[in-house]
């Protein structure tokens, strides 16, 4: 099978799942690899490669996001796509320490 019809049915199987969120990611950080598995495809992230990483998301409990470009553009390809693709990523918002929360 090939890789883009591949990682597109993994897209499709870790959305259904509940593995990856159905957002579409408005904001992004990216930078260079540093080993980490990609959320789609599970391979490592190289130094050598970008990787795309999401801000914690209040829709999705599962850790960090992480993405290859070609994985990061096929995950939001498939979540437009489903009829009930969501709105826009919400971030979670930093909590602050004050000494009533303590």
């Amino acid at each position: 099978m090939p890789r883009r019809q591949y990682l597109h049915r993994t897209a499709r199987e870790r959305l259904a799942s509940g593995a990856l969120p159905r957002v579409q990611s408005d904001s992004i950080w990216g930078g260079y690899g540093q080993g980490n598995a990609c959320s789609l495809c599970g391979e490592p992230i190289r130094s050598t490669e970008v990787e795309f990483e999401l801000p914690p998301l209040a829709q999705h409990s599962g850790g960090i996001l992480r993405f290859h470009i070609p994985c990061h553009e096929i995950w939001q390809a498939e979540c437009a796509q489903h009829p009930c693709a969501a709105g826009p990523l919400q971030a979670l918002e930093p909590r602050s320490l004050n000494a009533e929360s303590m």
